[in-house]
């Protein structure tokens, strides 16, 4: 990633070659990704003609001074630089850029000016992440208005900046990271800086001692005091540096240590646990591969010790099922979230548990339901007839007073439509029986006693003449109130004797078979 030094060594670049000249030609490429808050048009003729008085920096931002306003600024990320035709430009080269990419002219230009000196510079940016804009005093504009001090040319004295430090709060590689706070630095000059302190990355800025964080002003101007000196070309930094080991696949010794990797809001750190030892709170999401890789298990309040937590009792006594009763080993946490701490009525629970109930651990989810003692169980008289367990689902509904009726007046007048003797059948005796369950659904409807009297008279005078039973089909139309009071038994008798000689009425379709005269 393009930082401070790199950025310095291409402002020094245009200053070199492009001072005094003035534009003769500007092709701006059609990005409005990178091309911000103006047409590329517009910055064509904005800039073609213009003469280039000198090139300022501020932390990770360029701008062109020209001979009148707006001027040009180029913010610089990822893969962002700027390129001279002809001219050995600065020795950092991002990973994702090859050499036959930097041939000049490059297909990632996003802004080539032709100067009449003969010169041609071109700002290019593969990946996009960098920022064209055209503003009238970009020292005061945002987003460079908005910018800390600048680590390498505003840099303050120890004093200064031991109580800047004392409003911050987070990791000091946060802080570090911070363009509000302190421009110019990114991860890996972070990185090596707090190498050079010997501070880990997630260090929290509320612990750091006075000699901690002397250490740390210190290795901020010595790091980019280096890098700038040798225009940001990594090969001419010193081989103890941190930064020669970045990028690699995987991460090797230095001086003996071995290199790990730290990810905590969003970004990976480097660092060597041996000499950048951690001290103060841990930070919450942070997490180390030499954690992830061998499931290192600490409790937060233990410093980094197993916690073994102890209950009333002596640790050789057991239960009936030869487990400790006493003592309580903390299970070791997995990856994700830490188990909750039981409170003191879980311990008193624990530690009053008899015995028998130890062995078994009990299943996530809700509890089972606890069943109530039967009549028979508790010792009382009838046990056989106590009432059956009921079904889990909706109740059964209860039956109104007018059904209640029905059921008792068909069991009084059951002896006289039964079988011999005057006794019920068997389907009726089920019906009459207590013991039988109720049917799921709507009662039966009761039948009016006129109907029950035609009904038996008809299947009697049926059963005596031997004619075929009437087919299923539409029942009989029922007789209006007046017409049943008119009506006596006999009248019903003389209708039913008359339809038993009635022949039976064709059936639709094809006719009955005649039957033989045997």
């Amino acid at each position: 990633m393009a930082e401070l030094p790199e950025v310095e060594a291409a402002k020094r670049l245009v200053n070199c070659h492009c001072l005094g000249a003035t534009i003769v030609k500007a092709i701006v490429d059609n990005d409005t990704k990178v091309i911000d808050g103006v047409t590329p048009a517009v910055l064509q003729e904005t800039l073609t003609g213009k003469k280039i008085v000198s090139a300022l920096r501020e932390g990770k931002h360029i701008w062109l001074q020209l001979d009148s306003r707006p001027w040009p600024s180029y913010q610089f990320d990822t893969s962002s630089a700027f390129i001279v035709k002809g001219a050995k430009g600065s020795q950092y080269r991002s990973p994702k850029v090859s050499d036959e990419e930097e041939a000049f002219p490059t297909t990632h230009s996003k802004v080539l000016l032709q100067l009449d000196n003969g010169v041609e510079v071109a700002f290019t940016d593969k990946l996009r992440f960098g920022r064209v804009r055209l503003l009238d005093n970009p020292s005061i504009a945002p987003p460079i208005s908005e910018l800390g001090f600048d680590a390498y040319l505003e840099l303050p004295n120890a004093e200064q900046f031991t109580e800047a430090l004392k409003t911050k709060k987070g990791s000091v590689k946060a802080l570090l990271l911070d363009q509000s706070f302190l421009s110019g630095i990114g991860n890996w000059v972070g990185d090596e800086v707090l190498f050079q302190a010997k501070i880990h990355p997630e260090q929290s800025v509320n612990s750091l001692t006075e000699e901690q964080v002397a250490k740390l002003h210190t290795a901020i101007r010595e790091v980019l005091d280096k890098a700038v000196s040798v225009d940001g070309d990594k090969e001419q930094y010193p081989r103890s540096w941190l930064c020669h080991h970045l990028g690699d696949k995987k991460l090797g010794m230095i001086d003996g240590n071995q290199i790990e990797t730290i990810s905590f809001s969003g970004r990976t750190s480097v660092f060597v646990p041996n000499i950048q030892k951690y001290t103060g709170p841990e930070l919450k999401g942070a997490k180390t591969s030499q954690a992830i890789d061998e499931d290192a298990v600490t409790d937060p309040d233990s410093d980094g010790e197993n916690v073994e937590e102890v209950t009333e009792g002596s640790a050789a006594e057991k239960g009936a099922s030869g487990v400790k009763t006493g003592v309580t080993e903390t299970p070791k946490r997995g990856r994700g979230r830490p188990p909750k701490n039981k409170g003191d009525s879980s311990a008193k629970s624990h530690a009053t548990a008899s015995p028998a109930a130890a062995p078994g651990a009990k299943k996530r989810g809700r509890p089972p339901k606890l069943k109530t003692p039967s009549r028979a169980s508790d010792g009382e008289e009838g046990g056989k007839d106590s009432e059956p367990a009921k079904r889990r689902g909706r109740p059964p509904k209860a039956k109104t007073d007018a059904s209640k009726e029905s059921v008792s007046k068909s069991s009084e007048e059951a002896p006289a439509s039964g079988g011999k003797g005057g006794k019920p059948a068997a389907g009726e005796a089920d019906l009459a029986s207590p013991l039988t369950p109720k049917r799921r659904g709507r009662p039966p409807k009761a039948k009016p006693e006129a109907a029950e009297e035609v009904e038996v008279a008809k299947k009697a005078k049926v059963e005596e003449a031997g004619a075929t039973p009437k087919r299923r089909g539409r029942p009989p139309k029922v007789k209006s109130e007046a017409e049943g009071e008119d009506d006596s038994v006999e009248a019903q008798t003389q209708f039913a004797e008359a339809a038993a000689t009635t022949p039976t009425p064709k059936k639709r379709g094809r006719p009955p078979k005649a039957k033989s005269s045997s």
